[in-house]
């Protein structure tokens, strides 16, 4: 039986609902609370596979871990400022993904230009463009 899948789509939103979790983090209310939208389960492993998920799981852990608590604060705000807060809180987790990712990217990146640098591939070889697809490959010429 195949298993199923997260698209493109479902991954930038659960991805977007940890840059905006409040509260305390578990895979558990993870779950649950993506359950709904994707209209079936998954497990934690399931989800600690994807590795944007992953990245953005253990920064909203980090997040909330070392966010000062403001008791009362947020609730003594009007609601256009409150709302203006919350979408300043979700930019910010969103950048430092982000940041994180690119990082994680020129580190790879790194590690490409090595190997090829040590096979003897120049930048020329790399930077070369694609052959053009023959889309009528499949047919019976005749």
């Amino acid at each position: 039986m195949a298993r199923a899948r997260l698209t493109d789509k479902e991954i930038e939103m659960i991805v977007g609902m940890l840059a905006s979790w409040k509260g305390t983090l578990t895979w558990d209310k993870l779950l649950d609370r993506v359950r709904p939208f994707l209209r079936r389960s998954f497990t934690r492993q399931g989800l600690d596979k994807n590795e944007s998920i992953k990245l953005a799981y253990g920064l909203a852990k980090d997040r909330i871990r070392t966010r000062p608590k403001r008791k009362g604060v947020e609730s003594d705000l009007p609601p256009e400022l409150a709302y203006a807060q919350q979408r300043i809180d979700t930019l910010t987790a969103e950048v430092a993904r982000l940041e994180t990712e690119r990082e994680r990217f020129l580190e790879r990146f790194a590690i490409w230009l090595y190997n090829a640098r040590s096979r003897g591939i120049s930048e020329a070889d790399l930077n070369r463009e694609l052959p053009p697809v023959d889309r009528g490959a499949s047919e019976v010429k005749r």
